[in-house]
């Protein structure tokens, strides 16, 4: 499953993530990830989730990051839910690349049983594709 955060930068996206991502420890029965662009976030989020300041690791594209999910996923069957923050700013520039890799996501997402919630800065309207993914 993913759901998506969208919103204008600076609209407290990454705060509400770090809430959503620390709530479901609580509920939680596997691993819990969280992916952001630096280490900026990494004092707000629990101890008991894995923080990964992904500007770290030699990731230059939207297809890499793909592998990089694949590779933490093979690693550890037990990842239940992943939070990816701000990441797109670094590695996928347009909204049609970023429909193409939801559909990705998405494959990995149904066959290895995990969710994905992905926060994403747009000042320009939502592509159908995101429709949905989108929170309440």
């Amino acid at each position: 499953m993913i759901k998506l955060l969208i919103g204008k930068p600076g609209e407290g996206k990454t705060k509400e993530m770090i809430a959503k991502a620390n709530a479901a420890l609580s509920t939680s029965k596997g691993n819990i990830i969280f992916i952001g662009e630096s280490n900026e976030s990494i004092i707000e989020i629990h101890h008991d989730i894995r923080y990964i300041n992904i500007s770290e690791f030699p990731i230059s594209s939207s297809d890499e990051l793909i592998a990089f999910l694949h590779g933490m996923i093979s690693n550890n069957y037990d990842i239940e839910k992943i939070y990816l923050d701000g990441v797109f700013n670094l590695f996928i520039t347009t909204p049609k690349e970023l429909c193409k890799w939801l559909d990705k996501v998405k494959m990995m997402t149904d066959q290895h049983k995990i969710q994905v919630e992905v926060s994403i800065s747009i000042n320009e309207d939502i592509p159908d594709c995101f429709k949905p993914y989108l929170t309440a």
